[in-house]
């Protein structure tokens, strides 16, 4: 979609309450106004998040305690910097960016987003927008939990529960480019997919369940969420640590609990940003994208998100200029 600076206007995903993929609907709404220490940014691609899905549904109305839906849809940025605010350093108009959008604020399935400068980084060298889309919720996730929650350390033994998923394909990706031993669960027909990122090692979890085998890890990153502390215990080493990436009641109670038990709550990070560009560079991480949808098939998106069967990333393209 070609840009005309005269409209007052654009395309924004929204809905007005929570329920299924149909509540989503194209409205047209304000331009937003470049204002000091911020970056106009006209998004080419984004994609889906499980927080996309989940918040839609109305999973974290307790909490939030927001009953009424107030965050907006879409968190991933992969577009061109249209106008820099007084302050701000670092990018230039023209620039192609990348970032991510704070959790309870969302907004990138729109034509146009306000950015701070700390919410964004470079696109990485000869990378395209439909690939870099899929990188700044779902590979800063993979890098808070490995690196800053797990304290994963080269040689250290990392078990990916859901290691198919984008994070989780991020995750192992990360994790090899650091020296770790990699462990993916996974269905069997994402055994191969898993190996191919870099798995050293992949559990088949309708065959085998990796809690009650003998190898223990030092981190276990648990992102389907269908596990608990007390659960794969036994599969930590002694100063092990679980990751969960949802505030659920038993993972806060282990929280508190313990100091096994670790909840990542992804926010943007421009070292984390900038640290992921240089290994997508360095041809160490690369995005898996699944399927790629129109911005006028965001439902269709969402029904395909939510089955929680994709391989990767889902990605939403706003703009179809290459």
């Amino acid at each position: 979609m070609e840009t005309d600076r005269r409209r007052t206007t654009m395309r924004r995903v929204d809905y007005a309450r929570y329920g299924p993929p149909e509540v989503l609907t194209i409205v047209e709404a304000p331009r937003p106004s470049i204002r000091p220490r911020t970056v106009l940014v006209r998004v080419a691609a984004s994609s889906l998040n499980a927080i996309d899905w989940k918040n839609r549904q109305g999973r974290f109305r307790a909490v939030t305690g927001l009953w009424r839906p107030r965050t907006r849809q879409g968190f991933d940025v992969a577009g061109t910097v249209l106008a820099v605010g007084a302050g701000v350093v670092g990018f230039r108009t023209g620039d192609r960016v990348f970032g991510l959008l704070g959790n309870f604020t969302g907004g990138a399935f729109a034509d146009e987003v306000l950015m701070r400068p700390g919410q964004l980084e470079l696109v990485p060298r000869g990378l395209g927008f439909t690939e870099v889309a899929g990188l700044p919720m779902a590979a800063t996730t993979a890098w808070q939990a490995l690196f800053e929650l797990g304290r994963l350390r080269p040689g250290q033994r990392l078990l990916v529960n859901g290691g198919s998923s984008g994070v989780g394909h991020f995750a192992i990706q990360l994790a090899r480019a650091h020296g770790a031993y990699v462990t993916a669960v996974c269905s069997d027909r994402n055994a191969d997919f898993c190996k191919a990122l870099g798995a050293d090692e992949v559990v088949d979890y309708a065959i085998r369940d990796f809690a009650r085998d003998r190898d223990r890890f030092d981190v276990v990153f648990d992102v389907v969420n269908n596990r608990s502390l007390v659960q794969v215990r036994s599969a930590l080493r002694r100063h092990g640590t679980y990751v969960g990436t949802t505030p659920t009641p038993r993972l806060l109670w282990s929280i508190l609990t313990t100091s096994q038990a670790k909840f990542v709550a992804v926010s943007p990070r421009s070292d984390a940003l900038a640290a992921i560009r240089a290994l997508v560079e360095q041809g160490l991480v690369r995005t898996h994208v699944e399927r790629v949808y129109p911005l006028e098939e965001i439902v269709a998106a969402h029904r395909d998100a939510e089955r929680q069967r994709t391989r990767g990333k889902l990605v939403i393209l706003l703009d179809e200029r290459p």
